[in-house]
């Protein structure tokens, strides 16, 4: 079913964004819908495409013309010593219709198939609409939860130097561990220097997406539902995709497209026969100069009215081999036109197989992150507990502190990862629709909320720092 790019993708979401202050998904996707210049140029093409129609349906109406023309004129006719100079006018006016244009109705088919494929790239660029909009969204917090975790990691490793510090200062441990820990320290510094221009870069994509900036935006929730590609067997995504993607479409379109221009260079060598029908008036007046030789003026002076009508057949026999070149070229561009509609079908089943095993991996992933995030916290215990009693060295402390803080951004990263290539599972199928972006928008928690331009950096970093003291 086609769909017009006039109704805004985001109107049946709007109720939805109304009860929270901060903004959220449908905010974003609203505000992106008319400031988007990839979007908007999508909607502008869509509506010049349907133009395509007109222009191949006019070959097969009525053409009407008309022509003035005013000219002076000398004729000299030499046996009989005369010499005329006057003046005309002719307007002309002509109308044709086709009656017999296998090129023209060929031409036609070609229209449909390019308004064709216009709508199935309309299609697509209005999912990739809903990918970069939820890519902008989510690229953000995802910035924002690397960034705090960088910063819990850098306070943590900054209390580690310290107490290491402190343990050298009176003899406990080696130069060398405090070295160790000040090393580590110092490449926790830029990492979150990087994070901290991560996220100033993410929040810039978003501003540039929508055309203005955002104050708050909400938070995904703890918990949400991501336990993989629903329905659940791939070859229902894999069928459907081969059916409805729309670069699928747009290859089977063109291959009607060059199959109706294929057939449209055979008919431009068949005849044409088209009815004429003309009306010409003309008007002639002599040179006023009355000693001028020739007929006299008053037999000079006459306006003529010509009508006719009738049938014209017209064939084109040699233009130089012109005419079966193009026929040869067009059939052979339909050819190759197939074999792209094939690969294409090829390469929608290679990338709804990989984006639902991508899915599918994710979902493991998260809860695989989950059991990590414990177990690398009980390392930490158990190599902290080491450390005091001496059977681990400020080495083995870095490192399991590092890899508890590594394991939870592996985690956040996860869930982003499962929302971005479920959305992307779906636009292989055709089947990315409004109603996706606002079961997204129900996993944002309304009382969680990110101040873009004042975050709480500090209280956020103690906070995820806490929890991941080692029991001492």
């Amino acid at each position: 079913m086609k769909r017009s790019p006039a109704t805004p993708l985001v109107l049946l979401l709007t109720s939805l964004a109304s009860a929270v202050q901060a903004a959220d998904l449908t905010d974003v996707a609203n505000a992106a819908w008319s400031y988007d210049g990839t979007w908007r140029a999508a909607r502008m093409n869509w509506n010049a495409d349907q133009e395509l129609m007109v222009q191949g349906r006019a070959a097969l109406f009525p053409n009407v013309s008309a022509s003035y023309g005013r000219y002076d004129n000398d004729r000299e006719i030499e046996d009989l010593n005369v010499d005329q100079s006057y003046g005309s006018e002719v307007s002309t006016f002509t109308l044709t219709q086709p009656l017999f244009r296998v090129d023209a109705w060929y031409g036609y088919k070609e229209a449909q198939s390019s308004t064709d494929i216009a709508q199935a790239n309309f299609e697509q660029a209005r999912q990739d609409f809903v990918l970069r909009v939820a890519q902008g969204y989510f690229g953000v917090l995802r910035a924002w939860d690397t960034w705090v975790s960088a910063k819990a990691e850098e306070k943590a490793i900054g209390r580690q130097l310290e107490q290491t510090q402190e343990r050298f200062d009176v003899g406990l441990v080696p130069a060398t561990d405090v070295e160790e820990a000040q090393a580590t320290y110092d490449l926790t510094q830029v990492n979150l220097i990087v994070a901290r221009q991560q996220y100033d870069i993410a929040r810039d994509q978003l501003e540039t997406l929508t055309g203005q900036q955002w104050q708050t935006l909400l938070e995904l929730r703890d918990e949400l539902p991501m336990e993989g590609p629903q329905p659940t067997d791939m070859n229902d995504w894999i069928e459907k995709a081969k059916v409805q993607n729309p670069q699928v479409q747009a290859a089977l379109y063109n291959t009607e497209l060059t199959e109706n221009t294929a057939k449209r260079q055979l008919g431009a060598q068949l005849p044409q026969v088209q009815l004429v029908a003309q009306y010409q008036h003309s008007h002639l007046s002599p040179d006023e100069d009355p000693n001028a030789s020739g007929v006299n003026s008053s037999s000079s002076l006459f306006d003529t009215e010509n009508r006719q009508i009738g049938v014209e057949v017209s064939m084109p026999l040699f233009q130089g081999g012109g005419l079966n070149s193009r026929r040869k070229e067009a059939y052979l561009r339909a050819d190759a036109a197939d074999f792209q509609y094939d690969q294409a079908v090829r390469d929608i089943v290679q990338q709804a197989r990989s984006a639902y095993r991508t899915v599918e991996a994710d979902a493991l992933r998260i809860k695989a992150r989950q059991q990590a995030i414990r177990s690398t916290r009980s390392a930490l215990d158990a190599t902290q507990s080491g450390y005091e009693v001496g059977t681990r060295n400020v080495v083995d402390v870095l490192n399991a502190q590092r890899a508890l803080f590594a394991a939870e951004r592996d985690y956040a990263n996860a869930r982003y990862d499962y929302i971005i290539n479920s959305l992307t599972l779906k636009s292989t199928t055709g089947d990315l629709q409004q109603g996706d972006l606002a079961a997204v928008n129900n996993w944002l928690a309304p009382d969680q909320t990110l101040d873009l331009y004042n975050p709480d950096l500090e209280g956020q970093s103690e906070e995820m720092m806490q929890d991941n003291s080692p029991i001492n």
